[in-house]
């Protein structure tokens, strides 16, 4: 690898930690089919790459959220294809090279989106794609509903999923604009998969390339690491940001105000099983998301501006139709769990 140019440029934001990034790098050890380089962005004084590992990974220090260490990665890096892993993840040995022969096969793709498992039991899927429904949020089938074998296997437009583990080109990434770091974490890589179709490239769903996520395992438990913040603040203030830069007017205009109903009956939800923290935290997003609000609206025209695609051309291939009693379901289901999906 070290005679070559990399393929392929592998970008771990990191914050604290050895055990889960150790492992990851464990695993990438033994890609074959590619050449590569890996960056671990860490805002860990402290952090070394392991020795062995040293002659094709290297480590930045980065302080900030995960989108913004994801942009200064690329700025560092070279390789054509990028694929972001979050340090917490374990990639199949030709995982790298199903994601660059994913691009080459889907010539109009600018992102791909991977096949994702639970690190911990390692057949539960743990996410294969979210489509856009008519309330503004997302619905991600893996953990919705059981797919058969045909929807786990075969590729398929989508409009995000986990940043976990995907690949994108690197001219559409800075066509897109790259990852907005002002989301710091949760809705960053689908806000960037919906500029990569605006900009006229595609988002796909690739399950040949397969990857491991500790993340809701015994060893890295959600109520750790979902804090409310996390979760209801950045959660309601991201998915609020997300509409606004990227819904055209008129399905803005329909999107917005049922959305920020749902926000409203989920904060009084919370209210009514006696947690108010969490009823605040989603007030605290609201209330971020109206004071950035300017800064949105420039995000917005410059978005609008440079769009190449309607929201009629890309209406049906990143929304679903789901049947009516999903959406009270799923609400009663995030008021007594606290918990996006």
């Amino acid at each position: 690898m070290e005679s070559l140019a990399p393929t392929v440029s592998v970008i771990i934001p990191h914050h604290v930690g050895r055990k889960f990034i150790h492992r990851c790098l464990a695993s990438l050890a033994i890609s074959e089919g590619v050449t590569f380089e890996v960056l671990v962005v860490t805002s860990d004084g402290t952090y070394y790459i392991p020795e062995p590992m040293e002659h094709w990974a290297r480590h930045i220090y980065v302080e900030g959220g995960p989108a913004h260490k994801r942009n200064e990665g690329v700025r560092q890096t070279t390789g054509e294809t990028i694929v972001f892993l979050d340090d917490d993840t374990e990639v199949s040995p030709y995982f790298l090279y199903e994601c660059v022969r994913g691009l080459q096969a889907l010539p109009k793709a600018g992102m791909l989106f991977t096949r994702i498992y639970n690190g911990e039991r390692r057949e539960e899927l743990d996410d294969c794609g979210s489509w856009l429904t008519w309330t503004g949020f997302l619905y991600a089938r893996a953990s919705n509903r059981t797919l058969s074998a045909v929807e786990l296997t075969q590729p398929t437009r989508c409009l995000a999923s986990k940043s976990a583990g995907c690949a994108i080109r690197r001219g559409a990434f800075y066509r897109a604009g790259g990852f907005d770091a002002s989301y710091f974490i949760l809705g960053e890589e689908t806000d960037l998969a919906w500029r990569v179709w605006l900009s006229g490239q595609e988002v796909w769903y690739w399950p040949s390339a397969v990857c491991w996520h500790w993340f809701n395992t015994g060893a890295k438990p959600v109520q750790d690491f979902y804090t409310l913040q996390r979760i209801h603040t950045y959660g309601c203030r991201n998915y609020l940001r997300l509409l606004t830069s990227n819904l055209g007017t008129l399905r803005l205009v329909r999107t917005l105000p049922w959305h920020l109903l749902a926000w409203l009956v989920a904060a009084l939800g919370f209210l009514a099983r006696g947690q108010p923290r969490r009823a605040g935290a989603i007030g605290q997003g609201v209330a971020q998301y109206l004071s950035t609000l300017p800064a949105t609206l420039r995000k917005r025209a410059q978005v609008q501006r440079q769009r190449v695609v309607s929201d009629a051309q890309l209406w049906p291939l990143v929304t679903t139709h789901i049947p009516w009693t999903y959406y009270p379901q799923r609400m009663i289901q995030y008021i007594w769990n606290g918990l996006h999906g």
